[in-house]
């Protein structure tokens, strides 16, 4: 049986939100190459990546935002290691076309500066991971109980 290929589930819809950050206007999927789905909720707030300033250059193509998205809510998120949100960055990156010397650097400026924000996200999403005023009041409600009560955000949706 051949490996699954790694997909997205379409393209980007985003708003400028802050300075620097955007905000996903629909939920936005990566498929992996393992099988396993990666789905960032609607209205997550993005800096479309969360990288070390050192590789931002890197970042030269907006498809290189969608692998950096979905990384921004595997930290966030904290549902699988950093490790492991790192390796899947790589291969999000491989998927999209990415070289194999540009994804081991960018890879590689993760491995090297990543820890920092990782660590801020310690507990899974916070109440300033989403754009709470473009919500209705009832997704308010509903992302309030699955993403910000108390209790393991990630255990919940295993």
């Amino acid at each position: 049986m051949s490996k699954p290929a790694g997909w997205f589930s379409g393209a980007l819809d985003l708003r400028v939100y802050d300075k620097g950050e955007w905000v996903l206007l629909e939920p936005f999927r990566y498929m992996s190459l393992s099988g396993k789905d990666y789905t960032v909720p609607r209205w997550f707030i993005t800096d479309l990546a969360s990288i070390p300033w050192v590789t931002e250059p890197l970042f030269d193509s907006v498809e290189h935002r969608a692998a950096g998205v979905i990384h921004d809510w595997l930290y966030a998120s904290q549902q699988v290691s950093r490790a492991e949100a790192d390796e899947l960055f790589r291969e999000m990156l491989e998927v999209l076309g990415v070289g194999v010397i540009k994804r081991n650097l960018m890879y590689s400026g993760l491995r090297v500066g990543g820890w920092y924000r990782y660590g801020q996200c310690e507990g899974g999403p916070k109440a300033e991971d989403f754009a709470w005023e473009f919500m209705t009041s009832a997704e308010r409600e509903a992302y309030r109980i699955r993403f910000i009560e108390r209790g393991d955000w990630a255990a919940r949706t295993g």
